[in-house]
């Protein structure tokens, strides 16, 4: 009963991210994102621990053909790179990425092509994800089990892929799929 009044609160903003819901008082910000690399190590080798907690962190302004952007304007945007160095600092690096995962091709019951995701509202349940808020995978070999609607561990190469196409955003980043580690634990 007491988690259904903190929902039914007006003055209560709730966080979602990987599972957990953080009330915060009116007018309280949330706590700063810890934006320094960690390291891991996964079957011996050592590699970046990476989450939407840092990606969805910094604010991406959307500048496309959709919200009335001209070609000048979109030029320039990425000229002017909306993405941060810190964010930049990833690219190409193996890491271990913790996210939602939604299948967008399934063959013989596994994924090889996938969204990772913030959070399940992210997907068919909530609001218009911002572009730093998922990435699409492709991944190696015969694919994986689409587990969804739980965190899940998936090693692999990040890659910065801020594309346009026609002139709408299509894609922030994106991530080439090495193992599947499952449900995160």
């Amino acid at each position: 009963m007491r988690l259904a009044r903190l929902f039914l609160r007006p003055a209560t903003v709730l966080l979602f991210g990987l599972g957990l819901a953080l009330p915060l008082a009116r007018g309280q910000e949330a706590p700063p994102v810890d934006l320094t690399p960690q390291r891991v190590k996964i079957d011996g080798e050592e590699m970046f621990a990476l989450g939407f907690d840092k990606l969805s962190s910094f604010a991406y302004k959307l500048l496309d053909a959709g919200t009335g952007a001209t070609e000048e304007e979109i030029a320039a945007h990425i000229k002017n790179d909306p993405v941060p160095a810190w964010v930049r600092e990833y690219d190409g690096k193996r890491v271990v990425l913790t996210g939602y995962l939604m299948p967008l091709v399934l063959d013989q019951g596994r994924t090889k092509k996938f969204v990772m995701m913030r959070d399940v509202n992210t997907c068919c349940y909530g609001a218009v994800p911002n572009m730093n808020d998922y990435l699409v995978v492709t991944m190696e070999g015969e694919g994986v089990e689409p587990l969804q609607d739980v965190p899940v561990d998936l090693v692999g190469i990040f890659r910065v892929d801020h594309r346009y196409e026609g002139g709408f955003v299509v894609s922030l980043f994106a991530m080439k799929g090495e193992k599947f580690l499952g449900a995160r634990k």
